[in-house]
């Protein structure tokens, strides 16, 4: 396994980070995590050389930070790093209009502790912040940053972060305001989604640590593509994947939320690898992508002018399950997607001609969407 540092906090975390939100679950119940499984994970984990955890107070009612306080009973609490998320201020949770959000956040912290039956959490974040909700609610006086700043004074939490899916401009005006404050970000960052590399850039530069969320780009990445593993000789598109992320010197780990032992060891494998993909890997991807750019307008940017369709095709999902295939090469996944879509599929076109002229970048639409009927249908 290969460690980085994580900004400027002094911890060497594992590239591959285990992320806790897709735990496995009993077979009786599949919105019950199964203990037993995710410490056979979390054990394996470890031996494979992972130390960085990734968890939050919203995951599985809270089950996910249980795990990881059943694990902490087995290790030596230096081993690993936790990371978990504090909810005020996330849009899945509902603030109390006769609480404060400061007191409210220092409740949900002893809440954490206690699941996780630890005296200290190594970083803890403002759970899926916006630009907004840090101005308004976060970073308000009396707030939830001033309450953090304090209970990081107290010991109970080690250092401060942010997990955002905001835009890039936004994370840096975030940074901005926090004055000093922000210690980690973690932000989304994969092959089909390259837009955070400023911040990460800036991250960089400032000693803030960066931990990825959806390397694999949500699961997309798991299904095959020729076109990304020969261009780099790669075995597999989770690999490429991973690497390519790792690739970038502003990376401190990337986080998979991994449920299967097979996943968890083809991930580290990737993870240890002591050749970084090279320049001229990096070089070929990047020419791949931009030669794949031009394929963009013959099958959509999904603006949505030609809808709505009066016999119900969705337009704009036919094309993006053709995005997959033609630009990315992920012809499963695509043909998935393809199927997911049932009466809304291209199949379904009568050519009456409603949306003829309608789209910005003159797509003959008809047209195409025979060609994804062709192309993806059975």
């Amino acid at each position: 396994m290969q460690y980085r540092n994580l900004g400027h906090t002094g911890q060497k975390v594992s590239a591959l980070g285990f992320g806790c939100m897709r735990l496995p679950k009993t077979k009786d119940d599949p919105k019950q995590i199964d203990f037993d499984a995710s410490l056979a994970l979390f054990r394996r984990a470890v031996e494979l050389g992972v130390n960085y955890f990734d968890t939050a107070y919203l995951y599985d009612n809270g089950d996910s930070e249980r795990a990881i306080g059943k694990f902490l009973k087995e290790i030596n609490r230096s081993d690993i790093f936790i990371t978990t998320k504090n909810p005020v201020g996330h849009q899945w949770y509902q603030i109390p209009g006769d609480q404060p959000t400061g007191p409210l956040f220092r409740k949900c912290l002893e809440e954490e502790l206690e699941r996780m039956e630890t005296d200290t959490i190594d970083n803890y974040l403002f759970h899926d912040t916006q630009f907004l909700t840090f101005r308004i609610i976060v970073g308000a006086e009396g707030g939830p940053l001033d309450a953090a700043k304090k209970a990081k004074e107290e010991g109970l939490i080690r250092h401060i972060g942010i997990s955002c899916h905001d835009t890039p401009q936004n994370m840096m005006k975030i940074i901005d305001m926090a004055k000093g404050a922000i210690e980690l970000i973690i932000m989304q960052y994969n092959l089909l989604d390259r837009k955070n590399e400023p911040v990460i850039d800036r991250c960089r530069e400032e000693g803030i640590g960066v931990a990825i969320m959806g390397p694999v780009g949500g699961g997309k990445l798991i299904h095959p593509s020729p076109a990304y593993t020969e261009a780099v000789g790669a075995k597999s598109t989770p690999e490429v994947a991973l690497r390519f992320v790792l690739a970038n010197p502003g990376v401190s780990t990337a986080m998979s939320g991994m449920n299967e032992m097979a996943q968890l060891e083809e991930n580290a494998e990737a993870a240890s690898a002591t050749e970084p993909l090279s320049a001229d890997d990096l070089a070929a991807i990047d020419k791949l992508q931009k030669d794949n750019e031009a394929l963009l307008g013959l099958y959509c940017t999904a603006c949505g002018y030609c809808m709505p369709c009066s016999n119900g095709v969705d337009i704009p999902g036919n094309f993006a399950a053709m995005n997959f295939a033609k630009v990315h090469g992920l012809v499963d996944l695509a043909k998935q997607q393809y199927k997911r879509l049932g009466e809304k599929s291209a199949e379904h076109c009568v050519e009456c001609g409603e949306c003829a002229g309608k789209c910005p970048q003159h797509i003959e639409i008809q047209e195409r969407l025979k060609e994804v009927a062709a192309e993806l249908g059975e």
